[in-house]
């Protein structure tokens, strides 16, 4: 498996290549322009109330119109992380520009997404992360017991159909490249499924993997990520500690802001800074716990199971993906013994099975919180080259 090194214009040539592994070296990533020239940009909050798994669900996002647009009809849809909100793809913990901002200074309408029950009526969490509990609607306060029983009934396909319905109420009849972050990265993949105007061309990715089903099949084929299951009723919480065992530290140069307290303080009124059990053993393709949902919601199986399905082969067969990662990111890179057994190089591969263009692209340096570090514009500027270039036009 042969790679191309180096510069921006390298990696460019290598899009219309067989070769799944492109490089980048640091030196090419600095000097990468912006493929579109600035403009300014609007944005406004939108929400969405729809019905699922017997109850009612608020799904918020925030909708960023650019002055002019780069390629009329384009949009890009961005997901966070699993403890996220769209927030963290507004600015960084410096003050800088997130990414979807980035997208829409570049001339691209952006749908940032939120998933049911992170973001809080205005935007900032001001409980203490130990003390919080997920918001499922605005305008109201729920009773814990009801909080509790949705913790188990916001499904995979509860937050996708809140998505898809923000994509076509706000992106109707656009060709949308979906990105997704880490636990957002599978619903990118999987947002065509939930669309009925808007119309998923491609996925963009940093650190974002593909479908949880490959990631259960990769898991189960390599060996490179031990199998996890999370107690049902817990709630994951983001902290310090979290982070340094995530082993998300990054450079010094890159993180001017400093370490993972100075980042948590930042995130924390930013980030729900939780995930529920239901969410973690979806993500992890956890298949030995998620029939205790089912038992105890008496909703159908395939609810908690036909999201490890393959994306549709029709539509895999017409999508260009463009997966970036950071050569320091554990889950998605360093684990792997042979290179075909690395995360993004299997889901790579996954991808191009199912007759989709699809690359991986290495960038030096960069961990698993790479997008909100300095240069952070640069993964953003890639995406849109390799638009400019046509790879995405099918």
């Amino acid at each position: 498996m042969s790679t191309r090194n180096g510069t921006i214009e390298n990696m460019l040539a290598g899009l219309g290549s067989t070769e799944l592994l492109l490089k980048m070296d640091w030196e090419g990533w600095l000097a990468m322009p912006p493929p579109y020239g600035e403009t300014g940009c609007s944005s406004r909050e939108v929400t969405a109330r729809y019905e699922r798994n017997g109850y009612e669900w608020d799904i918020h996002g925030t909708l960023y119109t650019p002055g002019r647009e780069a390629v009329p009809g384009r949009a890009v849809v961005v997901f966070h992380g699993g403890a996220g909100s769209e927030r963290i793809m507004d600015t960084t913990p410096d003050g800088r520009p997130g990414l979807a901002r980035v997208l829409a200074s570049q001339g691209f309408v952006t749908l940032a997404v939120t998933y049911p029950g992170h973001y809080p009526p205005g935007g900032v969490w001001t409980e203490p992360v130990p003390e919080r509990m997920p918001v499922y609607l605005l305008d109201r306060e729920l009773p814990l017991k009801e909080i509790l029983d949705r913790n188990l009934k916001c499904t995979f396909n509860t937050i996708l159909q809140g998505a898809g319905l923000l994509a076509d109420t706000y992106l109707a009849d656009r060709d949308v490249l979906a990105f997704g972050h880490s636990t957002g990265g599978p619903m990118a993949a999987h947002l065509h499924r939930f669309v009925r105007s808007a119309r998923i061309t491609g996925v963009l990715g940093f650190g974002s993997g593909g479908p949880d089903g490959w990631r259960k099949e990769w898991r189960d084929r390599t060996g490179a990520e031990e199998y996890q299951e999370i107690p049902v009723e817990q709630i994951s919480r983001r902290s310090p500690e979290s982070f340094r065992a995530a082993r998300y530290e990054d450079p010094e140069d890159l993180t001017p802001w400093g370490g993972p307290e100075e980042y948590m303080a930042w995130a924390n009124p930013m980030r729900s800074q939780m995930k529920t059990s239901l969410c973690d053993n979806q993500h992890n393709g956890a298949v030995g716990i998620l029939d205790r949902y089912v038992e105890a919601t008496g909703l159908p199986r395939d609810e908690y199971y036909d999201h490890l399905q393959d994306p549709d082969p029709e539509w895999l067969g017409n999508v260009g993906v463009l997966l970036v990662v950071g050569e320091n990111d554990r889950g998605h890179w360093i684990r792997g013994e042979r290179l075909e057994d690395k995360r993004e190089m299997f889901m790579a591969a996954k991808y191009a099975a199912g007759n989709a263009r699809c690359h991986v692209v290495l960038i030096p340096r960069y961990g698993h919180v790479g997008y909100a570090e300095l240069h952070n514009e640069k993964i953003a500027h890639l995406w849109l080259w390799a638009v400019r270039e046509g790879f995405f036009d099918g």
